[in-house]
């Protein structure tokens, strides 16, 4: 349980989580266990190919809506929460007026439109931002999302008075104070980890002042109290605590029990992506990585572009105007051996990060007949994903320094389904631990119970593992999906010029 809580009156805290394309809040009691979790959407824009924008007005509605819900249907006590922390994808910077109003849609993580700017960051400030970030540019990272709106809107720019990424704009409507944590302000590409401040360097040379941006606290720290307008709206106790939070990414790993060098941990969410922890600022160049919140550990992350959204997006193609549910693509998937009878899917429906860093790429189904039907469509999606995953964490095996993944564990969205957990497990060759409960809200209300004088022990670790199941790898499937994963390879090394040569949008990648 949770030792040293000090406020008696608290019955639960909640964490709030600005998701891709919805926002999910959590309940958790001041003993660590799960009550309740409630969400609720907010659309996604996509102006043109390759592109991802979001009107971050809708946030604050879809937390009223998300809390509402949670409290009526959960029967969640709201005059009892004690605090509450955010999470938030990550990469997602928002552009202030000076009334603090949003100048724009806010570019999204999975956004490829930044080639050109990212290619030109790497060229010209490739080793200086490598040294102070220990990242690498490309589309996906918040810097040269903002050098694109400066060179193509200039008319936006030149009203900027304030650059916040998603969770802070959050955290201002609900306290009044810009601030943000060390992994988001990471997710800039201007925050110099060696110092812990923003770099001055870097902003100078890229004309970004320092004052537009937030200011940087430990992710447990208390930023504010709720304002009363928003303790009225959301119904919850006037001047609670709000904390800093973190990135979804780094959340849902905590939340997951990832406290050592080597723990692992699958998301499986809107984008997908393999997750390890290390010793001390790390970072490689295909790798996305970030201060985590048990010190000195760094989480590096291979990800990609399009997990559940290919799930989503195949689910709509095969099942017409109505669509299938997740749920029902992973019945008609399981209908069907694994190898989907020679299919072969690459979800590149928004390009692909990790390990290929390449906008240009695209979605593709191989070796269809007039045998296959849409069940095998649905498992070779299901297939493809699990294929990129792998594809994608394989980086961690070049270079010198990384730890051997310890047990991985499974966690987000897709874990609900049985049959693309079991695909994961085949494809990767070892047990996976399935943990269902753990998701970046979860992980940002077990952060929250830190600010009222607790500390999490090892019996908090404990109920992080609650309700997880171990799968192992069957054989037989293991060495057929071998054999998948290197054709899914060579089929990717013989499109991928086509790709270019056809002059898809947001081509390049950096």
């Amino acid at each position: 349980m949770l030792e040293g809580i000090h406020d008696m009156d608290a019955r639960c805290v909640l964490g709030i989580d600005i998701g891709t394309s919805s926002c999910k809040v959590c309940a958790v009691g001041i003993e660590g266990a799960l009550l309740g979790v409630a969400g609720a959407p907010y659309p996604i824009q996509s102006p043109r190919p390759g592109w991802a924008e979001q009107d971050p007005r809708e946030w604050m509605p879809a937390v009223e809506a998300a809390l509402r819900r949670l409290c009526g249907e959960r029967n969640i006590p709201a005059s009892g929460v004690g605090a509450l922390a955010l999470s938030s994808a990550a990469h997602i910077a928002v552009l202030l007026d000076a009334d603090g109003e949003p100048l724009r849609d806010a570019i999204l993580w999975n956004d490829q439109r930044a080639t050109v700017e990212s290619a030109r960051l790497v060229e010209e400030l490739g080793d200086l931002i490598f040294s102070q970030t220990c990242n690498q540019a490309s589309p996906t990272w918040a810097l040269p999302q903002l050098l694109w709106v400066r060179e193509h809107e200039p008319h936006v720019w030149r009203d900027v008075r304030r650059i916040c990424l998603s969770k802070d704009y959050v955290i201002r409507q609900l306290t009044g104070r810009f601030c943000t944590d060390p992994a988001a302000a990471t997710s800039s590409l201007l925050y110099d980890v060696r110092t812990g401040r923003w770099s001055e360097e870097l902003c100078a040379r890229l004309g970004i002042g320092v004052e537009t941006l937030s200011e940087v606290a430990p992710v447990t720290e208390r930023v504010g109290t709720l304002l009363p307008v928003w303790a009225d709206r959301l119904g919850l106790p006037r001047g609670i605590p709000v904390l800093a939070g973190t990135l979804d990414s780094v959340s849902e790993t905590y939340c997951a029990g990832a406290v050592r060098t080597g723990d692992c941990v699958i998301r499986l969410g809107t984008g997908g992506g393999v997750q390890i922890l290390r010793p001390g600022p790390a970072g490689h160049a295909k790798l996305i990585s970030y201060p985590y919140p048990v010190a000195p550990l760094w989480l590096s992350q291979a990800g990609t572009n399009a997990c559940g959204a290919s799930i989503d997006w195949v689910g709509r193609v095969l099942g017409g105007v109505s669509g299938f549910s997740p749920e029902a693509l992973s019945r008609l998937a399981a209908t069907v051996p694994p190898g989907s009878d020679g299919v072969l899917f690459h979800p590149y429906l928004l390009g692909e990060r990790c390990p290929h860093w390449d906008g240009a790429l695209r979605g593709s189904f191989v070796g269809l007949s007039l045998g296959h039907g849409p069940a095998h469509l649905a498992r070779a999606s299901l297939e493809g994903i699990a294929y990129s995953l792998k594809d994608a964490a394989s980086v961690f095996q070049e270079g010198e320094g990384w730890p051997k993944p310890r047990m991985m564990t499974a966690v987000g969205g897709g874990t609900g389904s049985e049959v693309l957990v079991r695909i994961l497990c085949d494809v990767f060759g070892q047990p996976i631990r399935v943990n269902p409960d753990a998701d970046s809200a979860y992980g940002a209300a077990l952060l929250a119970l830190q600010s009222l004088g607790g500390r999490l022990d090892s019996n908090t670790a404990a109920i992080c593992e609650q309700g997880t199941s171990l799968m192992a790898p069957d054989p037989e499937a293991a060495q057929r999906y071998g054999e998948g994963f290197a054709a899914f390879r060579a089929i990717h090394d013989r499109l991928r010029p086509y790709y270019h040569d056809s002059g898809s949008e947001g081509g390049g990648g950096a």
